[in-house]
């Protein structure tokens, strides 16, 4: 055989073993909709208006997907992208929205009157030779759109709206209790899935109470996550999964793909979880036969030079033409708030504040940790990581933690608020203390020593004495 032969052969025969071991490799799985994951197993791809986030468990299963953000982001097609296609944006000065970007398809501009596109690619021009003017129309969008983004700052770093001090009172970030349908498509999808296969009793309830179970873990992820892993020892892909996601609803999808994808066990021991919670006029009574009273002591070197604290210690109160205090570094600088100086870091507590008719307060507790001396919400009780409370403002109750809003329905306004605490079980909870009528529950896996946190705002609070019942 000649060389020239034999190197031919040679070349055949390595261009076929090459592609044989790229079919190999390939490995395609027999459902179009589905690839070969690296543990070997055929995923179900991420449907339209979701990114991938890790393959899945079994064989022929849904990958875990988290929704993409409505209105920043979308995914127009089945896939295995971690990440979903920005929404485009429209040039106001040249372009209409013709339709607004949902998480499965973009932003559809059109050209305004007087202005085209030369190619489908390329961005609206004139029409005419001549260059037009600018019109008053898209100078005053442009200023709104200028305005607008300077108020989102500013709400963003807590200096809108003012306060009569021209001090920030509020900020955003309002966690909805209502829940869009399309939200709930995916594991609602799952569920049925599961349903055709299993007359288990448990995905009907699953089904049933799906927006409750999406609502409390959308409320306490962290608290029902670390529960579930402590029963059911989560896969550590999933559990560091959770937090790598910032959304609050993308969170609570991906915990409830993941408990339906791994079956029945996990889905009855969240539904217990939930369901046992509900009852929260039990749990208050609960806390409160098994809880010690108390009547921690305000601290005045935490508070603010607006509070005048009282001989005993119990009373704060707000003064327009407060005498100058000396500087220290636990003081509050911009905040009218105080923190006690004791702190619990184990059993179980509770203590009341008589708030009378003061309108502008919060109750509720803090970490040593909390900052002291910045002008945003870093330091601002219920608006960081570091605390949680209550706040009534213009007889409206909310539930605040890390700048996430519960609105509360309070029929008859108390004259005291109670708060029970039972640090083990890591439950926070708060009552009218005049009735005994639950007002919120916080699940929350607390790291450090809790304080008690007060905020006031023209008012007088005052910690109620140990024998005053």
């Amino acid at each position: 055989m000649q060389p020239k032969q034999v190197a031919a052969i040679g070349l055949i025969s390595g261009i076929i073993f090459f592609k044989f071991i790229s079919m190999v490799e390939l490995n395609e799985c027999e459902d179009k909709g589905q690839y070969r994951a690296a543990n070997g197993l055929c995923c179900h791809l991420c449907p339209p208006g979701s990114k991938w986030l890790y393959d899945c468990f079994y064989n022929g299963d849904q990958s875990l997907c988290t929704p993409c953000m409505p209105g920043k982001d979308y995914m127009d097609d089945a896939h295995r992208d971690p990440q979903c296609k920005k929404c485009s944006t429209c040039n106001l000065l040249y372009e209409d929205v013709q339709q607004d970007c949902t998480v499965t398809s973009d932003t559809v501009c059109q050209c305004k009157d007087g202005y085209s596109r030369a190619h489908p690619s390329q961005p609206c021009g004139v029409t005419s030779n001549t260059e037009k003017n600018i019109t008053i129309s898209a100078v005053i969008g442009s200023f709104i759109i200028l305005l607008v983004a300077l108020l989102i700052y500013r709400k963003k770093k807590c200096l809108y709206p003012f306060g009569d001090s021209g001090k920030g009172t509020e900020t955003v970030a309002l966690l909805s209790v209502k829940v869009p349908k399309d939200v709930l498509e995916e594991p609602r999808m799952l569920i049925e899935k599961r349903m055709k296969s299993s007359n288990a009793e448990v995905w009907r309830q699953f089904h049933e109470l799906l927006p409750e179970l999406y609502k409390s873990i959308s409320e306490n992820t962290f608290y029902f996550l670390y529960e579930m892993d402590i029963k059911y020892k989560i896969n550590i892909h999933v559990y560091c999964g959770v937090y790598e996601i910032t959304d609050i609803s993308a969170r609570a999808i991906f915990i409830l793909n993941y408990v339906i994808l791994e079956g029945e066990e996990k889905c009855q021991g969240l539904l217990e979880m939930i369901l046992a919670g509900q009852n929260k006029q039990t749990q208050l009574q609960t806390l409160l036969d098994s809880a010690v009273k108390c009547s921690p002591t305000l601290n005045p070197n935490t508070a603010h030079e607006e509070l005048n604290i009282s001989d005993d210690g119990k009373t704060a109160e707000w003064l327009k033409s407060p005498p100058e205090k000396p500087d220290h570094p636990d003081r509050f600088k911009y905040w009218s708030q105080v923190l006690s100086a004791e702190s619990f870091s184990e059993g179980c507590h509770f203590w009341e504040v008589n708030v009378g008719d003061v309108d502008n307060l919060r109750v509720g507790v803090s970490y040593q940790s909390i900052l002291r001396k910045e002008p945003d919400s870093a330091c601002l009780i219920g608006f960081n990581s570091r605390s949680w409370c209550l706040w009534k403002h213009k007889n409206k109750y909310n539930a605040w933690h890390d700048q996430h809003r519960t609105e509360l329905e309070v029929g008859e306004h108390p004259r005291r608020i109670g708060v029970g605490l039972d640090y083990d079980k890591r439950v926070l909870l708060f009552y009218n203390a005049d009735n005994n009528k639950h007002l919120h529950t916080f699940y929350a896996h607390f790291s450090e020593p809790l304080h008690v946190a007060l905020w006031v705002w023209s008012g007088v609070l005052t910690i109620e004495p140990v024998n005053n019942d």
